[in-house]
């Protein structure tokens, strides 16, 4: 087993890192990096547009299973860093932590996460269930309004 922080903490060293969210968009966009690691935390606007940009490009990103923090001090920096592209690997053996089988083919939730949302979806309940729960709190709040 390949240890991320050693191989995200030796491509900084050895190879060609760019940090920064924007730039890892841009380069999602073009597909010049070969590989993307993004933050756990990463916002989940930037985080998505990374990775469709990058299966578009068909560009591997890896989701580090840490902070922005965690990652800045994996990578020697003392800010944040919520996503970095690596250009060239250096001496890093990192890609070979992304060589795994894809999470679609282990039958897990995709990198997207639309499983999950379809099911959120199923549990809404219906128009008129909500409406009914919106005209009950409407009431509440009027006979507080009355009694204050």
């Amino acid at each position: 087993m390949i240890d991320v922080d050693k191989a995200i903490s030796s491509v900084v060293k050895t190879g060609k890192v760019v940090f920064g969210a924007n730039s890892a968009v841009k380069n999602a966009q073009t597909g010049k990096a070969k590989l993307i690691v993004i933050a756990a935390n990463c916002p989940a606007k930037v985080r998505g547009d990374i990775e469709y940009y990058s299966k578009l490009s068909e560009l591997k990103v890896l989701v580090y299973n840490g902070t922005s923090i965690d990652l800045g001090m994996v990578c020697g920096k003392p800010f944040m860093v919520s996503a970095l592209s690596i250009k060239e690997t250096g001496d890093s053996d990192i890609l070979k932590v992304v060589e795994k089988p894809s999470l679609e083919e282990d039958g897990e939730e995709s990198l997207f996460g639309l499983e999950g949302f379809v099911e959120e979806v199923e549990d809404i309940a219906s128009e008129e269930e909500l409406s009914e729960e919106t005209d009950a709190v409407e009431e509440e709040f009027e006979e507080e309004e009355m009694d204050g």
